[in-house]
């Protein structure tokens, strides 16, 4: 049997990467079951994940752990709640103040909710 690793994917929307025309989707941010923000996706070939890895090794969601395998689920697990403060520059605004130079319009919320 093939060796198999867990991918966490930081990505809001996951990834489908592809090596040789085989495609695999990794879950993301938006999976159903997240950890420190990463989707884990189980199972994934590890010789497959290698090849991949090494084609894409100078993306920066590579570079910045967006992206990582693990041998062991809970391993996988565990990288991913220490990189839970790791920001992916995909993150919602916040709404009370989401840019500097743009202020919240109160008149316009009034009546709204």
């Amino acid at each position: 049997m093939a060796e198999v690793v867990t991918v966490g994917c930081k990505l809001p929307n996951g990834l489908l990467i592809d090596v040789g025309g085989k495609v695999v989707r990794l879950l993301g941010a938006n999976s159903s079951s997240v950890i420190g923000g990463y989707g884990l996706t189980e199972g994934v070939d590890k010789d497959y994940f290698d090849i991949w890895l090494k084609e894409h090794a100078n993306q920066p969601y590579v570079k910045g752990e967006l992206v990582f395998a693990q041998a062991k689920t809970n391993s996988a697990q565990s990288k991913a709640s220490e990189n839970a403060k790791v920001k992916t520059g995909l993150e919602g605004l916040p709404q009370d103040k989401p840019v500097e130079g743009i202020e919240k319009d109160e008149e316009a919320m009034k009546g709204r909710g």
